[in-house]
């Protein structure tokens, strides 16, 4: 039952970070030009707030290039902490106090494909297009921010004398809040337009610099390798 738990939880903790495409605006570029800023980090953190089937569910990740990933999961229906750790597509995760074991392959193989979307090293096929918001007050820090909305699947209509249809004010929507010094991710968020005070999804990012994802230490446990480097580091 336990297992069965988890399951749920972790895949729904994916389709929810994997939420969406967006469209419809002209400061891509700026935005492509933050998360690759991201990319050129050793690793970064992300602490989420998020709505789903389990309830509220707290998150925090710690993501290093190029493959691993450490993420430690709490929910409303599972208070104990659940803690799992990727390093390139090999999974392996445990409740508080148990023994570690390897994930199914299906959550593994979900898992770990969101990892190198969220790490890959271009993304610029499915970003999307965002709308610049310029600074916005976030908790007493100014951030650049850019909106991007959910487009229905589908052709378009691209026809001359075609209309954009009216946007609704309860649209899915999702908010990227950068540092303007660093050039940063710093927040982002996901949820209706008209109610982005209680975000669907809520992550904030930070970039500790001695950040690391070492495989799990158990009997039997893989023998750790050094991560592969960068393409922009190997020789």
């Amino acid at each position: 039952m336990k297992k069965q738990m988890m399951c749920r939880l972790l895949t729904a903790v994916t389709v929810l970070i994997a939420a969406g495409s967006v469209a419809h605006a002209d400061c891509k570029d700026e935005v492509a030009a933050a998360l690759e800023r991201q990319r050129k980090t050793s690793g970064f953190r992300m602490t989420t707030k998020m709505l789903s089937e389990q309830g509220l569910v707290n998150m925090t990740v710690d993501y290093v290039f190029p493959n691993r990933m450490r993420q430690v999961i709490t929910s409303t229906l599972e208070p104990k902490p659940v803690e799992t750790v990727v390093i390139g597509r090999d999974g392996w995760s445990r409740m508080e106090g148990e023994q570690w074991h390897p994930l199914h392959p299906q959550v593994a193989d979900a898992m770990a494909a969101q990892m190198q979307e969220t790490l890959g090293e271009k993304q610029d096929g499915s970003l999307g297009e965002f709308d610049c918001l310029g600074k916005q007050p976030v908790d007493g820090q100014n951030y650049l921010a850019y909106r991007g909305e959910n487009t229905e699947p589908g052709p378009q209509n691209l026809s001359p004398g075609a209309t954009e249809k009216p946007k609704l004010p309860d649209r899915p929507v999702r908010v990227i809040f950068v540092d303007p010094t660093t050039g940063l991710p710093a927040r982002s968020i996901f949820g209706r337009a008209d109610r982005l005070e209680k975000p669907i999804f809520e992550a904030i990012y930070s970039y500790p610099i001695d950040i690391k994802v070492d495989p799990p230490n158990f009997p039997g446990a893989p023998v750790d390798k050094p991560a592969d480097a960068k393409p922009d580091e190997k020789k």
